[in-house]
């Protein structure tokens, strides 16, 4: 014969408050029931109908005691068409906000910026849908949004009794926002767009099969300052799963360009753990030295300063160079951080730097290992 299965018999010790409480609302359960309701059954319809958010918590919990695992699971369910969990949203949330909101560069600004002007335009974006969508049309956390946008810094005043005017209020305040990216330069980051975007997905109900469809359009961004996050928090790790690349084989093989050479200049290309390489620039005669850049932070910074160099000295993080003009003649001198050296370089050299760069990024093995990279480290500069 097939056994009934057995449930546990939990005691619970409650202080006279709580046993009041309970009393109190078994009769509201009675009257909605239109049956007596014992204490006991009062207290586990009371767990019950908690069941869903304990769950979500418990996971999300769960999920942050693994984050690089949880989060690589997170970017292939997506990737594969599967839909998130609400704990799954939670947890990208929360990197979410600390790749946008922790560690942001005041002046002088270092460059390139990271949030990028259109990251924040994105988010901004991201935040409005998940607050248009949320369970409960006046939202507790209002007062919050409308402060964490800079709206302090206006002279509009939120309503203690108006909901309408306090839903207005924050969509006008991401408008005045978004207005402001849009803008010419300079630009200033919106608030903490980060923080407003963890904590509608977390508090404002919205269910994660919605957030699956109004989210998906922000997706690379979003994605791309979760892993942001992770490299933060996490002392610059990438959102690799342990043992990744040598489970699919990326460990044993992995295509990079050949040797290239412009001037005086040669870049070559080297396997360095994972999906991860290093690039070499040996600087022939007269110099006869040569740059490591092992790192994909490094490297998309080192991209952007040849890309974008004026005669306005770069402020980075890996890098620093300024322009010097001498009657016809211009030198630039360029101090790599890593190591405190400095190099000079006249324009004709630096052209050939350029272009030796530029000749290697448009190589297509080193395209695909770039955007595998940007997918484990994400938005970085």
């Amino acid at each position: 014969m097939r056994k009934e299965p057995r449930y546990e018999v939990l005691s619970v010790r409650m202080n006279p408050e709580r046993l009041a409480l309970m009393k109190r609302y078994r009769h509201v359960l009675a009257d909605q029931l239109g049956r007596a309701v014992s204490l006991g059954e009062a207290t586990f319809l009371v767990l019950e109908a908690r069941a869903f958010g304990v769950d979500r918590a418990a996971s999300r919990h769960e999920m942050l005691q693994t984050p690089t695992t949880s989060l690589d699971g997170i970017r292939k369910r997506w990737a594969s068409y599967q839909t998130l969990s609400p704990a799954e949203w939670d947890v990208l949330a929360e990197y979410v906000h600390i790749g946008t909101d922790a560690g942001r560069q005041t002046s002088p600004r270092l460059q390139p910026v990271v949030p990028s002007r259109e990251s924040y335009l994105a988010l901004l974006d991201a935040f409005e849908a998940v607050y248009e969508n949320r369970k409960e049309s006046a939202s507790p956390h209002a007062w919050e949004y409308f402060g964490q946008l800079e709206g302090y810094a206006t002279p509009v005043r939120l309503s203690d009794h108006d909901a309408d005017q306090r839903h207005q209020a924050v969509l006008n305040q991401i408008a005045d926002r978004r207005d402001l990216l849009r803008g010419a330069a300079p630009w200033e980051p919106p608030g903490n767009i980060g923080w407003c975007i963890r904590t509608a997905i977390h508090e404002e109900a919205v269910d994660s099969t919605r957030l699956d469809r109004i989210l998906a359009p922000h997706w690379p961004t979003l994605w791309g300052l979760a892993a942001r996050g992770h490299w933060i928090r996490h002392d610059g790790q990438p959102v690799r799963a342990a043992g990744a690349a040598e489970h699919d084989g990326r460990c044993q093989y992995i295509s990079l360009p050949s040797a290239i050479s412009v001037g005086h200049l040669t870049a070559s290309f080297s396997p360095s753990g994972g999906t991860d390489f290093a690039m070499e620039i040996d600087f022939e005669s007269p110099r006869r030295c040569s740059y490591r850049i092992g790192r994909y932070p490094e490297l998309i910074e080192f991209r952007a300063m040849l890309e974008g160099v004026s005669d306005q000295p770069w402020h980075g993080r890996c890098f620093f160079c300024v322009a010097s003009k001498d009657q016809e003649r211009t030198t630039r001198t360029l101090w790599l951080k890593r190591q405190d050296v400095r190099v000079e370089f006249s324009e004709c050299e630096w052209n050939e730097l350029r272009d030796l760069f530029r000749q290697a990024w448009q190589s297509p093995d080193l395209q695909r290992r770039m955007h595998e990279l940007e997918q484990e480290y994400g938005e970085q500069g």
